[in-house]
């Protein structure tokens, strides 16, 4: 029977988060979004039958040339391949139109590496997950920085020192870090002589901590900085009585596990496979 893919509508919500919901193979990634927010943008999209939505996949482009893949949805006995291979093209086109010159995906379940293979996508690198079971906080060496809280009006120089820590693919831009610094309960930042150098911020999901972000502008990495920030973060949470307390890295970051193993931090085995495509102007692959 044939298939169509259209862009999303709000009508489709329902739908949608049937589809979600209420079938195995289903991704969402929207960290401080709702799905409501993203369903009239023209990078989420829908496959559908008869009437029927079989298929769902959202792509988010927000402060930046790579637009991430947050939201995937397949139907119980759908072949999900066949369907992104016919939505990709669409898909790929509304991306490019936005800016997008890269797009990348997480691959939460093994069903979607071979989705992503389909279609030109290879894997970029893996994220690893981090656990820490006790409260111990190692001595840091002291330096005249000053860790405070961040303030809205920090958010441009953060936004500043995001951007020459981390590779494109990685970067957090004004948008999401004011969404950040008005959900996650702490947000701190490094100091030194006026200057902000440095920044970190933890989140809370019941009483286990996460430290989402930790990044250090390249030229004061190596003076404890990090280190001071991951310590600062930690008391937070300690004090809260979080239990477990545990953060993400690329697995070739050795110098951030370094660090983090210096704390307590241990690998806990969970890795998800992060895929990308460049796309080719405005026409998509």
């Amino acid at each position: 029977m044939r298939t169509l893919a259209r862009p999303a509508t709000r009508a489709d919500r329902t739908a949608i988060l049937q589809l979600v919901r209420g079938h195995q193979r289903t991704q969402l990634a929207l960290d401080w979004w709702s799905l409501d927010e993203w369903l009239d943008a023209p990078t989420a999209w829908v496959v559908e039958r008869m009437g029927q939505i079989v298929a769902f996949w959202l792509g988010v482009q927000v402060d930046s040339p790579v637009a991430w893949l947050r939201g995937a949805a397949v139907a119980d006995g759908e072949d999900p391949v066949a369907l992104f291979e016919q939505l990709w093209p669409h898909f790929a086109r509304a991306l490019a139109h936005q800016g997008a010159e890269q797009v990348v995906g997480m691959a939460y379940g093994e069903w979607l590496e071979p989705v992503y293979q389909a279609v030109g996508f290879t894997r970029q690198t893996v994220v690893i997950t981090l656990r820490k079971e006790d409260w111990r906080i190692p001595e840091i060496p002291a330096i005249p920085i000053h860790i405070r809280r961040a303030t809205l009006a920090d958010i441009p120089r953060i936004a500043e020192v995001d951007r020459q820590a981390f590779e494109p693919m990685w970067w957090y831009g004004p948008t999401i870090l004011t969404r950040a610094w008005h959900q996650v309960p702490h947000f701190i930042v490094a100091e030194e002589e006026g200057e902000i150098i440095g920044y970190a911020f933890t989140d809370l999901y019941g009483m286990h901590g996460h430290i989402v972000r930790l990044a250090v502008h390249p030229a004061h990495q190596g003076r404890t900085i990090g280190a001071r920030l991951l310590a600062e973060s930690l008391r937070y949470l300690i004090d809260l009585g979080a239990y477990p307390i545990t953060l993400n890295t690329q697995i070739e970051n050795r110098t951030s596990q370094a660090l983090y193993r210096r704390f307590g931090f241990r690998p806990t085995g969970q890795e998800v496979s992060i895929w990308g495509c460049r796309l080719t102007g405005g026409e998509g692959p």
